[in-house]
């Protein structure tokens, strides 16, 4: 089984589907093949090429969702760029840093309240410069962060390893709502 994008009509990338769902669609007239792959799907009087990207006739709503705060959000709202030295890593090379550290959140903020976790004093950072800094500030550590870090407002809908779109055909499609995460 294979999976394929499934794109609105406005061909803005909103679902990933197995292939079996992506021919009962075209079969239903519910949709379109826009990239086919060599393998077909056949039955005693049909034979379907299997997609690998379709489009909806009439669907035409991107989801929105509220950003979730997360180890992985952070990482992916800071573009796997460690925000210190700049560098892009895989995920499971990065760590999430506090700007302000826990240790010294009262001391700087001079507040009991534990919210040191949050959008706003989290960053994606590699596992050197988070060593370097420790429980030191910027200025202390000598270290500036390359952006500052937000809540973001939208986070993309899917998430595709750069891998899959690529052998699969969904580059030209993955400009919007769509995340490439490179594993």
């Amino acid at each position: 089984m294979t999976s394929v994008l499934v794109l609105n009509s406005g061909f803005l990338p909103v679902d990933i589907i197995s292939d079996r769902e992506a021919i009962s669609l075209i079969y239903q007239n519910k949709a379109y093949p826009v990239v086919e792959s060599e393998r077909e799907m056949r039955s005693p009087s049909v034979t379907i090429k299997v997609p690998y990207v379709l489009a909806l006739f009439t669907y035409n709503t991107v989801h929105k969702r509220k950003v979730k705060f997360s180890r992985l959000n952070v990482l992916y709202r800071d573009d796997q760029v460690c925000q210190y030295c700049g560098k892009q890593f895989n995920i499971n090379e990065l760590t999430v840093d506090h700007v302000i550290p826990k240790s010294r959140w009262k001391e700087v903020k001079r507040t009991s309240k534990r919210n040191w976790t949050n959008w706003l004093n989290c960053v994606a950072a590699c596992k050197w410069c988070n060593n370097k800094k420790g429980n030191k500030l910027l200025d202390e550590a000598h270290m500036k962060l390359i952006n500052k870090p937000y809540e973001p407002k939208y986070m993309p809908f899917l998430e595709i390893t750069h891998k899959e779109a690529e052998k699969k055909g969904w580059l030209p499609f993955c400009n919007y709502n769509v995340r490439l995460v490179y594993r």
